[in-house]
């Protein structure tokens, strides 16, 4: 279980917090959610993200060159509870509904054997790509690789109002839901001019 939320840790994939007032209760209209991006340099988006273990292809995913899928919900920023938590990543947290989900698909990089792990000390424990798919037909799509407690990616595109998006992605674990998997918060930085036009 330890290794699998090692692997599960990633993630990050993108969040898209916009777009969906109306649709999700509590929800920030649009224009609302766009003012607090600009707020924050223009440039900056979170969500929250509760792995599912229960979906996993590869539950021990101990060996060099495993691969695996496994896949979440998404929240909106500041939904998930922090620490060994007992949320669903199906259910409602706090009346707040999932508005997406996330998938991740990748391949365990680490494990080398004990004569040669210290010089490869550098390498993540897994590479993977994560979907970020919203409830209203957009979506981000990141690649990039995991370390303890945290994954990095960069943001290599997306679909709907975030076709042509850039930029890197930071996903750092708040703690564990009830399938003994990760709660993290993805933290989305777009490169300046790159696919993230809410105006309509």
């Amino acid at each position: 279980m330890k290794r699998l939320m090692k692997i599960t840790l990633f993630v990050l994939g993108p969040v898209i917090l916009v777009g969906l007032g109306g649709v999700v209760p509590g929800f920030r209209p649009l224009a609302q959610s766009q003012a607090v991006v600009e707020s924050a340099n223009g440039h900056l988006l979170s969500l929250n993200v509760a792995c599912d273990c229960r979906t996993s292809s590869n539950p021990q995913g101990q060996d060099r060159g495993d691969v695996f899928i496994i896949q979440g919900k998404i929240f909106p920023a500041g939904t998930l509870p922090a620490g060994t938590a007992t949320n669903d990543p199906t259910e409602p947290v706090n009346g707040i509904a999932p508005i997406g989900d996330w998938i991740c698909r990748g391949q365990v990089a680490g494990l080398f054997p004990p004569a040669v792990a210290p010089s490869y000390s550098s390498t993540p424990f897994a590479w993977n790509t994560q979907y970020f798919l919203l409830g209203d037909g957009h979506a981000l799509t990141g690649e990039g690789y995991d370390i303890a407690d945290k994954g990095f990616l960069a943001l290599t595109g997306g679909i709907g109002r975030f076709r042509g998006a850039s930029g890197d992605i930071e996903a750092v674990t708040l703690g564990t839901n009830v399938t003994g998997c990760p709660n993290f918060q993805a933290k989305f930085k777009f490169r300046s001019g790159s696919g993230h036009d809410w105006s309509h």
